[in-house]
C-alpha cells in the first residue's frame, strides 16, 4: 500500500475504531455520499443523475480493481482541468483530518 493509504487507514481507525474501517456499508456509504458531493460541485443536475442511474442495466458488477482504476482515473482528469494536485488535495484533507468517518 502507498504511504497515503496507510495514513488514511490510520487516521480513519483512530477516528472511528477498527471495526469501521472494515465495516463494507459504511464504506459503501461514504463513497455514494463524496462523489454526489463532487457530482454536483462539478454542476450535475438531479436530471442528468436520475438519467444515469436509470440507464444502468448491468446486474454484473465488474472487478473492483477495475472500477477503482477507473474513478482514480476520472479524480485525476477532474483534478487537472481544476489545476489541482490530486494527490495534494488528498494529503490536505488527510492532514485538516476535515472528513468525519463517524457521521456517515
Amino acid at each position: 500500500m502507498s504511504e497515503f493509504q496507510n495514513r488514511a487507514v490510520r487516521l480513519m481507525v483512530a477516528s472511528a475504531g477498527e471495526a469501521s474501517t472494515s465495516d463494507i456499508s459504511v464504506r459503501r456509504t461514504n463513497v455514494l455520499t463524496t462523489a454526489l458531493e463532487l457530482y454536483v460541485a462539478l454542476g450535475g443536475s438531479r436530471e442528468q443523475l436520475e438519467a444515469t442511474v436509470a440507464k444502468q442495466e448491468s446486474d454484473t458488477p465488474r472487478r473492483i480493481d477495475l472500477v477503482i482504476g477507473e474513478l482514480m482515473m476520472e479524480m485525476a482528469t477532474i483534478s487537472h482541468i481544476h489545476d489541482i494536485d490530486v494527490m495534494q488535495a488528498a494529503h490536505n484533507a488527510l492532514d485538516s483530518g476535515v472528513r468525519d468517518t463517524t457521521s456517515v
